[in-house]
């Protein structure tokens, strides 16, 4: 199997902890994965939960250069804004936009409608009451929120992987009208307050072409027809070591997205191996697997970013299965390690010298709609969550 960097190369790293199998990171330069995004464009972003109280976690979040994007995993949800009807709390949500303001990040909010991680009292409502319950959400959400959010995941998973709508209580009780009310409502929200946040669709099992992303770029477009405003779609991308999924069909898909006048963003990245402790073969193929993704979005133009579900497998909601481009041998507060995996990323953006164990960052071309971006011709600019189930 042909690897990015090579196998040969991971071997050589493998951890001396006895017992540890993990092979380690080989790079050596001063840049930073967000350092590299931003020499394309883009930006590089991480999810964040109960690793704010971990001190080494934060010491990754605070380095200045691996993330300029935070995803609070689980705090702007439903059951954790509003888990008694019509009685909001946020000071979860505030505590990660307070971290973000203090990293010089931006952040990507997550989610207002979704059909896991919802109140009992949400799902037994009629139709009307239903709908009614959605809009005040989130009003509710988004008007404390405000302009603290880049991007707003609107909608999450609505979509089953055979390319039907899922069949949740939001879709057996409304219909579609769940998504047009979700979309509508945070579009006028965004009027009525002047935000620049960007509204986005959410879902996993779409990186490549297939039954569910067709069925989900029909059902934007839809959307999009109907005069309701869409502008972005997130591919969760919660890979596998197994998922060989070239950049080149990854990139023929994200551009049919982005042919509507679309942004897209890689919003929940993470790779699995089989087990905790997996060999150096599969790790050169989870890397591999980051490396196609990352390279993916850095040559789709309108492709703004990716974020990873955490950094640390010992805060993943998979960590059984050693997912994430960090870990602390010691457990949670010691010292976090780089694994291979960064390396894939890293390969991704282009950023690798491995035979200098340097950086190269290039110069970036595009017009820095984004807010992130490296100094060009015309433009100067300048963690693992605990989970509700396996979907996000």
């Amino acid at each position: 199997m042909k690897q990015a960097i090579g196998v040969a190369l991971w071997l050589s790293s493998l951890a001396t902890v006895s017992g540890d199998s993990i092979v380690k990171s080989t790079y050596t330069g001063s840049s930073g994965l967000h350092d590299m995004a931003k020499a394309t464009g883009k930006y590089m972003g991480t999810s964040v939960d109960q690793d704010i109280k971990d001190s080494a976690a934060l010491k990754v979040l605070n380095n200045g250069k691996d993330f300029g994007m935070v995803t609070p995993a689980n705090a702007m949800k439903w059951d954790a804004t509003e888990y008694t009807q019509n009685t909001f709390k946020f000071d979860s949500g505030d505590a990660i936009v307070a971290l973000a303001k203090d990293m010089g990040a931006k952040v990507h909010c997550h989610a207002l409608q979704w059909h896991s991680q919802t109140p009992q009292w949400l799902q037994t409502l009629s139709k009307k009451e239903m709908l009614s319950a959605l809009e005040n959400h989130i009003t509710k959400v988004m008007t404390h929120f405000n302009d603290s959010c880049h991007h707003w995941d609107v909608a999450n998973e609505v979509m089953g992987d055979n390319g039907q709508m899922r069949d949740t209580f939001w879709y057996k009780t409304t219909g579609m009208e769940f998504l047009t009310t979700a979309f509508k409502t945070a579009n006028l929200v965004k009027k009525s307050l002047g935000l620049k946040t960007k509204l986005y669709y959410n879902d996993y099992n779409t990186n490549t072409i297939n039954d569910k992303s067709t069925a989900v770029l029909k059902m934007v477009k839809q959307l999009l027809d109907d005069g309701i405003a869409v502008d972005g779609v997130g591919f969760q991308s919660h890979l596998g070591f197994a998922d060989k999924f070239s950049t080149a069909d990854q990139v023929a898909n994200f551009e049919r997205f982005t042919a509507l006048g679309l942004d897209i963003a890689i919003t929940e990245l993470d790779v699995t191996a089989s087990s905790a402790s997996p060999s150096a073969e599969e790790q050169a193929q989870q890397t591999d697997v980051y490396k196609n993704t990352v390279a993916a979005c850095k040559q789709v133009k309108r492709c703004v970013g990716v974020t990873i579900w955490g950094h640390s497998d010992n805060h993943s909601w998979r960590s059984a299965k050693a997912p994430l481009p960090w870990y602390q041998p010691g457990g949670v507060n010691t010292s976090m390690v780089r694994k291979s995996l960064y390396d894939g990323i890293v390969a991704g953006w282009g950023g690798a010298d491995n035979s200098r164990g340097g950086m190269r960052i290039p110069t970036s071309t595009h017009n820095n709609i984004w807010g992130f971006g490296a100094a060009s011709e015309n433009n100067s600019g300048k963690v693992a969550p605990a989970k509700g189930n396996n979907d996000t």
